[in-house]
């Protein structure tokens, strides 16, 4: 029989995390609200209504913080990404794109070629599954 916890596992959605304490790489000075907490909101503003295949958590320092606004893709028996120098006006679209195909790809694996252009060179690092 199996548990409800592996159930609940077994069908959790994979995760988009947003780091709201960064500040995008170009920036002089702090700025209010942090850009990454503009990244979150901007997402929440244009994909939050849409049924994502994906659940969306702010999170607080990624350690990226040479990288400007940074995010990280994970999931259950995935590969999980971080990406940095996300632009938190111009690709938001792009960050639901990508995040959605992550979802749906059996590893977490998403080809170069099927990145959104924005997002193929913003990857940080790659982190193999625990499973």
């Amino acid at each position: 029989m199996t548990s409800p916890d592996k159930i609940n596992r077994m069908t959790a959605k994979p995760r988009l995390n947003i780091c709201i304490t960064c500040k995008a790489s170009t920036a002089e000075s702090h700025t209010d609200p942090r850009h990454g907490q503009q990244l979150f909101d901007n997402l929440q503003e244009r994909c939050g209504d849409a049924d994502l295949p994906f659940d969306v958590k702010p999170v607080e320092c990624l350690t990226n913080c040479t990288s400007g606004c940074s995010v990280a893709l994970n999931g259950l028996g995935k590969w999980g990404y971080v990406y940095g120098n996300v632009d938190p006006e111009s690709m938001v679209e792009d960050l639901c794109e990508l995040a959605s195909k992550y979802a749906e790809s059996e590893k977490g694996i998403v080809a170069w070629r099927e990145r959104p252009d924005a997002l193929r060179r913003s990857v940080i690092a790659r982190i193999p599954p625990l499973d």
